[in-house]
């Protein structure tokens, strides 16, 4: 086992950095103030990732900034002189989500790593050989994928590949989760997710009869995950890089889960700090105190385990159970326990008694039959004060925070540094010359220096080598450490104490200099002139009218808007005088797997029906084989063009390009002109713009010759999943269960509190979920300005709407992209069914 793996750390702010440092990260992932997909975080500005490069440098890491939201026109050169600073400091490596962003800075920083983000939701082995392709070093991979799915892309291509390894778990694919961005707002894609998935809901079915409520509770809310049982699996894989989820946690945390996989990995890849394989409960048990959520999952990583992933009851950190409430003194307002762990003062403490929130307390007063304790242990009857709340018998209590773990955790950064670089070196000392000490480290870095000191023969004590020695490797606080000194000494000089010091204090003064300084100056040198690039990056997208070259951005031409139709389930009875009035029909790929539906789409077709397939955002290793096997018989039935869900499927292009139109799908998250022209280099015709996009953010984006897409009407996918909320509340899969299949016996949806109800789409041949939003978003006031601002499509999401409806909606949205907000009158009736029923602007409206 050669291949060095690395151990990469979360840090929101300054101590979680020096945290992950100091406990043995290889690695550490920090945001900038800007364009990071944490914006709730501390995160770092540029004079402090200044000083964190170099702390890490020095000490032998690596620092990534992580650039990691979708980036408007707009943002694009704040984002570069962001990007610039951190290059200048020298960061070892920019993650990025934004694909027109990606292309940016390969551009303006070549010398640069660039790392996929796991938000561009690369999930096969296809999307990595394409970033592979793009220039990308490293991907993210997507936290679905199993062991066998990391080994099979890790293997089979030389981008790096990394993977998280512990810490939270977002139950939508990573870029593909739109539920905080539509219901509140707040765009997890831009950094600012409101976690609406760590919310209650019901799963409920809806069938003829009525409706059924299956389940209630926190029923999208994973636990974390925690692979540290199966490091050598993953070790084995060929990943590069192993990384903890955690900006936001607290530096304690970081310390202790950096400390613990620290540990177990030096074991398996066999250093000299090699200790007991087998896990330790002290360990298990301190991942668990710093968080957990009803214990801990190894996520997708051995396969599917549908509830037994979930944290059904509780979305907060659980910390330990200590036992269940003897008694409860309300007067005094202290509880009775007999402890199952220990339990000292300063600990954190909350008492569950079934409501949302729980009554808590840090531990200021603690008793036993033997009086005032600052300890108690397991058996004790201990009595704990200072606890009021809505709290009787039998009410589960938790640790939920450890003050001994804390202060341990708290003293690996605060104390003196525990982690040093290790170097050699040699000592000179010769009668009447000057002494010289000169160092080295497995970088290639050699630092000599002579004082100006020159020993003479000692009167009374000379010193000794192992004197000498002794007094060179007291490094003190600073980062290095010796682990081999050569002395070349003559006999019976006299040496102060003093002039050793100073020369090794110089000596290594210049050597953390030339540390922090190396890779800076390396990168600098494949620097080009950012505003040069921004100026050029668009202008090879220009037109001549009338003898005069123009920016396509200022041409408008009134050309009549397509409609587009995009199903989410086909349906066969429908009128077909109805769905020839769209442009375009969009037709799920596995609906063409179906027999029965090619009859009617071949008939479409006849009729002169443009007719797209549209392929899954999300295709695992099964949908790939029946795409691969199925894709040129599909086409061949005479389709217009198809729709593209993910990075991985850009490979297919270059067999159909010129015979089909190549559409990319609402999950490629274009979000700015130079997406649009990255998209183009890949070969697509057109794109649905991101639903995330306001009126005046589209406004804003150019023209660049690709034709652009916008969804008006109908129900966003605001979620999708590898997780089945149906299958594991209906149908009740767990670890080891076969699918029940319930998901196609009936409807079901899933209702929040406020009593709102979002349809749940379970594709029972990927054995994933997609989850609609509650509202339609519906916004025919706009149209107009997106027919001015270059929009080349509008479309319409069908869900459930029958043929008079669809037809209804595509007369309304032809009259106004043809005769713009003096036709809405005639279809008002149509609209006031649409706001009576529920509707939404989605993010049309937003000024942000």
């Amino acid at each position: 086992m050669n291949k060095k793996i690395e151990l990469l750390a979360p840090a929101g702010e300054w101590n979680s950095f020096k945290a992950a440092i100091e406990n043995g990260a290889d690695a550490v992932y920090i945001g900038s103030k800007q364009f990071s997909a944490r914006q709730n975080a501390g995160n770092f500005d540029s004079e402090l990732l200044n000083d964190a490069i170099k702390y890490a440098h020095v000490r032998g890491a690596n620092v990534y900034l992580a650039l990691n939201t979708l980036i408007l026109d707009s943002e694009l050169s704040e984002a570069l002189k962001v990007a610039e600073e951190a290059c200048i400091s020298g960061v070892d490596g920019l993650i990025v989500q934004d694909i027109g962003l990606g292309a940016a800075l390969r551009k303006c920083f070549p010398d640069v790593p660039l790392h996929g983000s796991t938000q561009m939701t690369v999930h096969n082995l296809e999307g990595a050989k394409l970033l592979e392709d793009l220039g990308y070093k490293r991907v993210v991979l997507a936290r679905e994928l199993t062991i066998q799915e990391i080994k099979q892309i890790s293997n089979n291509t030389q981008i790096e590949t990394e993977i998280f390894i512990h810490g939270a778990l977002c139950i939508s694919y990573s870029g593909q989760c739109l539920m905080s961005s539509m219901i509140g707002g707040r765009s997890g894609n831009r950094g600012n997710c409101a976690q609406p998935c760590r919310l209650p809901y019901e799963i409920i079915e809806k069938n003829t009869s009525g409706n059924s409520s299956i389940e209630k509770g926190y029923l999208l809310s994973p636990k974390d995950i925690a692979s540290i049982s199966m490091l050598k699996e993953i070790t084995d894989s060929g990943v590069k890089s192993l990384k903890i989820e955690g900006r936001m946690k607290q530096p304690e945390y970081v310390a202790t889960v950096v400390m613990t996989y620290r540990k177990y990995l030096d074991k398996i890849m066999g250093t000299k700090k090699a200790v007991d394989m087998k896990i330790s409960d002290e360990d298990l048990k301190n991942l668990m105190q710093v968080f957990n959520r009803g214990g801990f999952s190894t996520g997708y990583l051995d396969g599917k385990a549908g509830r037994d992933m979930m944290c059904f009851e509780k979305p907060k950190n659980w910390g330990i159970y200590i036992g269940k409430v003897d008694s409860y003194d309300k007067r005094n307002e202290n509880i009775k326990i007999k402890l199952e762990e220990k339990l000292s003062i300063g600990d954190g403490l909350e008492v569950w008694n079934g409501d949302e929130e729980s009554p808590g307390t840090i531990v200021t007063y603690l008793r036993t039959k033997d009086g005032k304790i600052n300890r108690g242990d397991k058996g004790d009857v201990a009595t704990v004060g200072d606890i009021k709340g809505r709290i009787f018998e039998g009410c589960k209590v938790y640790k939920t925070s450890s003050k001994e773990l804390n202060n341990s955790a708290r003293d690996s950064y605060e104390g003196k540094a525990r982690r040093k670089l290790d170097i050699k070196g040699v000592f000179i000392a010769r009668e009447n010359e000057k002494i010289s000490l000169e160092v080295w480290d497995d970088d290639g870095n050699k630092i000599t220096e002579r004082s100006d000191f020159m020993p003479e023969k000692a009167i009374k004590a000379p010193i000794t080598e192992d004197r000498l020695k002794e007094q060179l490797s007291k490094t003190g606080n600073t980062p290095f450490s010796f682990i081999q000194i050569e002395t070349y000494i003559d006999k019976g000089l006299a040496i102060p104490v003093s002039e050793i010091n100073n020369l090794r204090r110089v000596v290594l003064e210049t050597l953390e200099a030339v540390r922090t300084k190396q890779r800076s100056n390396k990168i600098k040198a494949g620097f080009e002139d950012i505003r040069g690039y921004l100026t050029d990056f668009l202008g090879n997208s220009r037109k001549e009218v009338n003898g005069i070259v123009k920016e396509t951005n200022d041409i408008k031409e009134d050309k009549d808007i397509e409609i587009s139709l995009c199903f989410y389930k086909w349906d066969n009875k429908f009128d077909n005088e109805v769905l020839l009035k769209a442009n375009r029909i969009y037709i799920s790929f596995r609906e063409f797997l179906n027999e029965s539906n090619l009859v009617h789409i071949k008939e479409l077709i006849k009729k002169g029906s443009r007719i797209f397939v549209r392929l899954p955002s999300i295709a695992g290793e099964k949908y790939r084989a029946i795409i691969e096997k199925r894709f040129n018989e599909i086409i061949e039935l005479g389709v217009k063009g198809v729709v593209f869900g993910n990075l991985g499927q850009v490979n297919i292009i270059k067999s159909i390009k010129n015979r089909l139109e190549i559409h990319g799908d609402y999950g490629y998250n274009i979000f700015n002109s130079y997406s649009l022209l990255e998209m183009q280099r890949m070969g697509f015709d057109g794109v649905t713009l991101s639903p995330e996009l306001s009126l005046n953010q589209i406004e804003g984006i150019k023209d660049t010759g690709i034709n652009k897409e916008v969804i008006v009407y109908g129900r966003m996918p605001i979620m999708i999943s590898e997780y089945c909320p149906v299958g594991s509340t209906a149908g009740n899969f767990k670890k080891g269960n076969s699918c029940s299949g319930v998901c196609n016996k009936a409807e079901f949806v899933l209702k929040d509190r406020k009593g709102a109800e979002f349809p749940v789409l379970s594709d029972n041949f990927n054995c994933c979920s997609t989850i609609l939003n509650s509202k339609v978003v519906f916004v025919p006031e706009c149209i107009d300005k997106l027919k001015s601002s270059g929009v080349n499509a509008i479309r319409l999401n069908i869900y459930n709407e029958d043929s008079l409806r669809v037809g209804g909606l595509i007369d309304m949205f032809r009259d106004l992209a043809s005769n713009r907000q003096l036709m809405l009158d005639k279809h008002s009736r149509l609209k006031d069914e649409i706001r009576k029923s529920g509707f939404t602007k989605g993010n049309f409206m937003s000024r942000k």
